[in-house]
């Protein structure tokens, strides 16, 4: 079974396939951190299950004990390849040639894009015949987390199936267990930070990004100098963009008096600069997030121009 916030969305999946009403492309998306992987697994085991025990796979049969091992014959996963960006249209081609073959073990076939709206554009076109037109048994589970990113035309073929955040009593309990290490504080900072996702939480728990975070936020409050902080957020862009633009919608929040956070271990929230321009930090912080995916070398130039633009704008400093 996968995590506990996930148990009913398992449930309503076994109630469709057993009166069969689970469409051939179910496309099951959401923010990250909510273990859409972790549900797309699962769907994958019950359908390709010989002898599904109750709502669960078996975990018994030949197909489970197959999936177990990595080498089932009639599931096929594409992911984006190490050397590229995306996933190319030969994979996609690949995928549906695979489709189309017989099953090996039991009556169907399963096809797995964890990372769907990394699909180019060809390889969406490719992929939309066989959406329109899909092979007896065969089924096609997408994962996204940007669906709007897809093709209309792909979206419009697909069974949707969204993911939401789980109620907060459970996410918070369940990240109790699993961070029992780490003060309720941080771990309440950490839920809040990834909009209540918590695989999210716990990551960022575990790898030291909420101490990252909270060392840019005591940045943003001019603890330091300006060469010394660009320097610091330059050692991993993408991430420092990411936190900027976070923390810019905390700070929107706060002044709009919606939320009245405040971080944890005694680091308050900078005084905010007029709503309009926090707005334009937080668009240009997204900007930036960008072009560090897209590879922009002078990171330098972007951080250190916006962070002008951010010191201009303090109060204390006008």
């Amino acid at each position: 079974m996968p995590y506990p916030w996930l148990e009913q969305a398992c449930a309503d999946l076994d109630v469709r396939i057993r009166n069969g009403r689970l469409g051939h492309a179910p496309l099951i998306h959401g923010p990250a951190g909510l273990g859409k992987r972790s549900l797309a697994g699962w769907l994958a085991r019950r359908l390709l299950c010989l002898q599904a025990d109750g709502e669960q796979p078996c975990g018994n049969c030949r197909s489970c004990e197959l999936i177990a091992g990595g080498s089932h014959p009639d599931l096929f996963q594409i992911e984006i390849p190490e050397d590229r960006q995306g996933i190319g249209v030969d994979a996609i081609r690949e995928l549906i040639e695979r489709l189309q073959l017989t099953a090996s073990v039991g009556p169907s076939r399963v096809g797995l894009l964890p990372e769907a709206d990394a699909m180019n554009r060809n390889a969406a076109n490719a992929l939309l015949k066989t959406l329109e037109e899909p092979a007896p048994g065969a089924w096609l589970i997408l994962v996204s987390e940007r669906p709007d990113a897809l093709p209309a035309t792909i979206r419009s073929r697909c069974q949707q199936l969204p993911l939401r955040v789980p109620p907060a009593s459970l996410a918070t309990d369940w990240l109790a267990t699993e961070a029992p290490e780490e003060s309720e504080a941080r771990r309440s900072a950490a839920l809040t930070l990834t909009g209540g996702a918590p695989l999210a939480a716990r990551d960022m728990l575990a790898d030291g990004g909420l101490d990252t975070g909270l060392q840019m936020l005591e940045d943003l409050a001019g603890r330091g100098e300006s060469a010394t902080i660009i320097e610091r957020w330059q050692a991993d862009p993408k991430s420092s963009w990411q936190w900027l633009a976070r923390w810019m919608a905390v700070l929107m929040s706060d002044a709009s008096g919606a939320q009245g956070w405040q971080p944890p271990d005694g680091i308050r929230l900078p005084p905010p600069p007029q709503r309009r321009t926090l707005v334009r930090l937080w668009q240009e912080a997204l900007s930036g997030r960008r072009e560090a995916v897209r590879g922009v070398v002078r990171q330098d130039l972007l951080f250190g121009r916006w962070l002008l633009e951010w010191q201009a704008a303090q109060p204390s400093r006008n």
